[in-house]
C-alpha cells in the first residue's frame, strides 16, 4: 500500500479534529493524519496514544475510497509503533472491514493494517475473535491484493511459535486457501507469498502442522509446485513437509506418497542444494512400509536420484539414499540387488559411508551391507577389495553400544567369512575384527552376542583352528562362557560350537572351561531343553570337553560326572532321539571305557541312563548306535556282574538284545548277549525262548542260533522244547489277558455297586460314628472284590480272620502278574 505525501502536521489539532463530534470535521482530518502518521514515527505513536485510532477504524469502510485508503494507511503506520494501543481500540473493526469487504480496497487495506500486527504483536491478532478465520476466509479473494496481504499476516503469525503456527493451521480454510493460492495462476508475488506462509506454518508448527498440510485437499498440488519451483529455501521445506508428515505414522506416510509428490522429490533432489532434505523424505515415506517403499522404487526417476545420491559428497544425503536402498531391500531385495549389481560405483559409494566419520552415514550403510548379504553374500564380498579400511570399519561398528548397528555388522562379517576360506582367512586377520569379536561377546544384547560369535562359526568350516584363536585370545574365554548362560538360542549355539571345536583341539583349555563354575552345568541345562541347533552344540561341546579324536579324557569325565544334572541330561538327550542324541550317546558311552568300578557305578546309577542305553539298543535303526550303546551295557556288565549285571538285565537289556537281532543287528549286541548271559543265563534264555513262537521272524532263527551257541550250547531237543515251553505260555498268556481285564472290570464294577461301608463294622462312610474309610493295604483293590475298606485298625484287626486268605491270594496274583510282565524279572 502506498503511504500519503508527509507534510508538516500539528498533531494536537489533527488529534482534536479526530475526536470532533462532526462527522465532516473528522473525515478532513483523516488524510493529513494519515500523511503524519507515515511522515514520522514519533508523529505516529503521539496520534495513537492520542486516541486517534478509534476515529481511523470508524473510516476504513467509508464510502469514499480515498478516506478509507488512508484511514487504513493511518492505522499501518500506528500499528508499526504501538499495535497494542491499534489491536485494542480497532481489532474488531479490521475483522469486520476484511470480512465484509470483498474483492475490494477495504478487504486489500484491512489485511494489510492485520499484517503490520501480525508481524509486531502476533499474539493480539491471534486473540482477536474471528481474526484468523477472516485472514483464511480473505485467502479465497478475487483480489490478489488481498490474497497477497492475508497470506503474509498468516505466515507471520505462524512464526511466532509453534502453539500459534499450529492454531493457524487448524483454523479452516487456512491451509487449503492457501494451496490453492499456491496452484493458482495469480500474480507470481501472490503465489510466493502463499508458498512462503505454508512453508512457515510446516517450519515453525513441526510435525502436527506437516500432517495438517499433507492431510488438505490441494496439498499435492501445492507441495509439488513448491519442490519444482527453483526456490530452494521453500522446497527444501516442502520436502521436509512431506518427511515430518511421513514421519507421525504410515497412514500420514501414504497421503505424502502421491505418484506426483514422489516424482517431484527425485527431480528435485538433482538439484544441488535439496538432495539431503529430498532423500530424507524419500527415505521416511519408504520406511513407513513394505508397500511404500515399491511405490517409491516405481516412482520415476528415482534410481538416478538414488545413484547421485550415494555418491554425493553429502554424508547425509548417501544416508538417506542408503536408507532408501534398505528399506526397499525389505520389500524386494532382488531389485537392489540388480542395481548393485549393475552399478560397482554403488558398492564403493556405501564402502565409503561405511567409513565415513559421520555417525549417520554409518547408520545408513550397515544395515543396507547387511540386507545384501542376507539375499546373496557374493554382493558384499567385493567390500574386501574397496580402498580404506571396510573392514576395521565394520569391526568398529561390531563394538557399537548400538544393538541394530552391531549386528547388521555381525552379519555383514559372517557374510564375507562363509564366502570362501581365503575370505574368512583376510577377514579374521584383519587388523580389530577378531578383537571386535571379543568386545561384542560381552554386550548386554544377546542377538550382538550371537552376530559376533556367529562370525568366528562361519569360519570353522573352513578351518576349525579359529574357535581355539577365539578361545584362547586374552579376554575372550570369560564373555564366551557367559554366552552359554544366553538365553538367545543362537547366542548359546555359537558360543556352544566355538567352545567344542576348541576343547577338541585342546585338552588344557577343556581342563579350564570344565573348571569354570557353571559352565557344564549351562550346556547340561541347555540340553535338557529339548531338541535344535542349541541342544546338539550343547552335547557336542560336553563331548569334546571329556573326550578328544584319541579317547576319553578320564578326569574330565570324572568331573562330569559329579557335575549336578548332566548325566540326567544326557540320558534325556538320548531318550529323545534327534541331533543332539548322537553326541551325548558317544560321550555316555566313553564313560564306560575308563575302567574304573567306581565311575561306572556313578554314572550308570544316574537317573535315566540305563533305560535310555536299553532304548537305544531296542529301537535304533543305526549300527553305530546300537553298538554305542551295547558296548556301554556290556561294560556296565562287565564291571560287576552280580549287582550292576543285574541291574542291565531288570532293565530290558535282554529283550532289547532279542529286538536288535530281530532287526538285523546281531553281530553289533553279540557281546552284550555275552554279557547278560554271564549274568543270568536262564534268565536270558527265557528271554531268547520267548522268541521262538510263531509267527517265525528273522528273530526267531537268530534266538535259535543264541540257545545253540556257547555259552548256553542247548541241543536241537533242548531247544525245541523250550520253543513249545514259550508257546504254551505265551497261549496261557492270550488267556489270562482277558480274565485278567475281567478281574480288574469287576473290581471297579464291585466297588461301583457296594456302598462305601467299612467290612468290619459296617458303617457308611456318611454315617456318624463311622471314621475315613481306608482301603486294606495287602489287596489294595487288586482282587476281583475290588477295594475292602476299614474304618479304623481296630475294625481291620477284628475282620482279618474272614479276610486274610482272599487278601493273601490277592496280593500273590497280582505280584505273579507284575512279574510275569515284560521286563518284569520273571526267570
Amino acid at each position: 500500500m502506498s503511504r500519503p505525501s508527509p507534510s508538516a502536521p500539528n498533531i494536537p489539532r489533527l488529534i482534536e479534529q479526530l475526536n470532533s463530534a462532526n462527522a465532516f470535521t473528522v473525515a478532513a482530518a483523516v488524510q493529513p493524519a494519515a500523511l503524519a502518521a507515515a511522515g514520522s514515527d514519533r508523529d505516529a505513536l503521539r496520534l495513537a496514544r492520542g486516541g486517534a485510532v478509534p476515529a481511523f477504524a470508524r473510516f476504513l469502510q467509508c464510502p469514499i475510497e480515498d478516506v478509507a485508503h488512508n484511514a487504513a494507511a493511518a492505522l499501518a503506520s500506528m500499528a508499526r509503533v504501538a499495535p497494542d494501543l491499534v489491536a485494542e481500540a480497532a481489532g474488531s473493526a479490521l475483522v469486520a472491514a476484511l470480512t465484509s469487504g470483498g474483492g475490494g480496497e477495504v478487504a486489500v487495506n484491512a489485511a494489510a493494517v492485520i499484517g503490520e500486527l501480525a508481524q509486531r504483536k502476533p499474539s493480539s491478532v491471534a486473540a482477536e475473535p474471528g481474526a484468523l478465520q477472516a485472514l483464511a476466509s480473505a485467502l479465497r479473494s478475487t483480489n490478489d491484493g488481498t490474497v497477497d496481504n492475508a497470506a503474509a499476516a498468516i505466515s507471520w503469525c505462524a512464526a511466532a511459535s509453534p502453539s500459534l503456527a499450529r492454531l493457524v493451521a487448524s483454523t479452516p480454510g487456512a491451509l487449503a486457501g492457501l494451496c490453492a493460492a499456491v496452484t493458482s495462476d495469480r500474480d507470481p508475488r501472490v503465489i510466493s507469498t502463499a508458498m512462503c506462509a505454508l512453508m512457515q506454518i510446516a517450519d515453525t508448527g513441526g510435525g502436527d502442522a506437516a500432517v495438517r498440510i499433507v492431510s488438505t485437499p490441494g496439498a499435492e498440488g501445492a507441495l509439488t509446485r513448491i519442490l519444482l519451483s527453483g526456490n530452494f529455501s521453500l522446497a527444501r521445506a516442502a520436502a521436509d513437509v512431506l518427511g515430518d508428515a511421513s514421519e507421525a505414522g504410515p497412514e500420514h506416510a501414504r497421503a505424502a506418497a502421491t505418484p506426483a509428490a514422489l516424482a517431484a522429490l527425485a527431480s528435485a533432489a538433482g538439484s544441488e542444494g535439496l538432495v539431503v532434505n529430498c532423500t530424507r523424505a524419500l527415505d521416511v515415506i519408504a520406511g513407513a512400509s513394505a508397500q511404500l517403499a515399491l511405490r517409491v522404487a516405481d516412482a520415476p526417476g528415482v534410481d538416478v536420484a538414488l545413484l547421485a545420491a550415494l555418491t554425493d559428497c553429502d554424508a547425509f544425503a548417501g544416508a538417506s539414499a542408503a536408507g532408501i536402498l534398505s528399506h526397499i531391500a525389505d520389500a524386494d531385495a532382488e531389485r537392489v540387488a540388480r542395481l548393485v549389481s549393475a552399478a560397482p560405483a554403488v558398492l564403493l559409494a556405501i564402502s565409503a559411508l561405511l567409513q565415513s566419520k559421520e555417525t549417520v552415514a554409518v547408520m545408513a550403510s550397515v544395515p543396507l551391507l547387511a540386507e545384501l548379504a542376507r539375499h546373496d553374500n557374493t554382493l558384499v564380498a567385493g567390500l574386501l577389495d574397496l580402498p580404506g579400511a571396510p573392514l576395521q570399519a565394520l569391526a568398529d561398528a561390531l563394538r557399537s553400544a548400538d544393538d541394530l548397528l552391531a549386528i547388521g555388522a555381525g552379519r555383514v562379517l559372517s557374510a564375507l567369512v562363509g564366502g570362501s576360506a581365503e575370505q574368512a582367512q583376510r577377514v579374521l586377520s584383519a587388523p580389530g575384527v577378531l578383537q571386535a569379536v571379543i568386545a561384542a561377546a560381552s554386550h548386554a544384547d544377546q542377538h550382538v552376542v550371537a552376530s559376533a560369535l556367529g562370525i568366528v562359526r562361519g569360519a570353522t568350516q573352513f578351518d576349525t583352528g579359529y574357535a581355539s584363536r577365539l578361545a584362547c585370545a586374552p579376554g575372550a574365554l570369560q564373555p564366551l562362557l557367559r554366552a552359554l548362560g544366553s538365553p538367545e538360542d543362537r547366542a548359546f549355539a555359537n558360543a556352544a560350537h566355538i567352545v567344542a571345536l576348541a576343547c577338541r583341539a585342546d585338552a588344557g583349555l577343556a581342563r579350564r572351561v570344565a573348571a569354570v563354575p557353571g559352565a557344564l552345568r549351562a550346556l547340561a541345562a541347555r540340553l535338557s531343553l529339548g531338541e535344535g541347533d542349541a541342544a546338539s552344540a550343547a552335547a557336542t561341546a560336553l563331548f569334546y570337553v571329556a573326550a578328544d579324536r584319541n579317547g576319553p579324557r578320564p578326569e574330565l569325565l570324572r568331573r562330569l560326572a559329579a557335575e549336578e544334572g548332566v548325566l540326567p541330561a544326557l540320558a534325556a538327550a538320548v531318550q529323545r532321539g534327534g541331533d543332539a542324541a548322537v553326541g551325548s550317546l558317544c560321550l555316555l558311552s566313553s564313560f564306560a571305557w575308563v575302567g574304573e568300578e567306581q565311575l561306572v557305578r556313578l554314572w550308570s546309577g544316574a537317573e535315566g541312563v540305563l533305560p535310555a542305553l536299553v532304548s537305544v539298543v531296542r529301537t535304533s535303526a543305526n549300527d553305530g548306535n546300537v553298538l554305542y550303546a551295547a558296548d556301554a551295557l556290556e561294560q556296565i556288565a562287565a564291571t560287576s556282574p552280580q549287582d550292576l549285571g543285574r541291574s542291565v538285565l531288570d532293565a530290558g537289556a535282554a529283550e532289547a538284545v532279542v529286538q536288535a537281532m530281530a532287526r538285523g543287528s546281531d553281530q553289533v549286541v553279540s557281546g552284550l548277549l555275552q554279557a547278560l548271559l554271564a549274568v543270568d543265563a536262564a534268565k536270558v534264555a527265557a528271554v531268547l525262548a520267548a522268541a521262538l513262537p510263531p509267527p517265525f521272524t528273522a528273530a526267531t532263527i537268530r534266538a535259535r542260533t543264541a540257545l545253540a551257541s556257547a555259552p548256553l550250547s542247548l541241543g536241537s531237543v533242548a531247544v525245541e522244547a523250550l520253543a513249545h515251553a514259550a508257546e504254551a505260555a505265551a497261549t496261557l498268556r492270550a488267556r489270562a489277558a482277558p480274565l485278567e481285564a475281567l478281574a480288574s472290570a469287576g473290581a471297579a464294577e464291585a466297588d461301583a455297586a457296594r456302598p462305601r461301608a467299612c467290612a468290619g463294622c459296617g458303617l457308611q462312610g456318611e454315617s456318624a460314628g463311622a471314621g475315613r474309610l481306608r482301603p486294606c493295604a495287602g489287596c489294595s483293590g487288586k482282587g476281583p472284590a475290588g477295594c475292602v475298606l476299614y474304618c479304623g485298625a481296630d475294625c481291620q484287626r477284628a475282620h482279618w480272620r474272614a479276610h486274610k486268605a482272599y487278601c493273601k491270594r490277592a496280593a500273590a496274583a497280582a505280584a505273579a502278574a507284575e512279574r510275569s510282565s515284560p521286563g518284569g524279572g520273571a526267570a
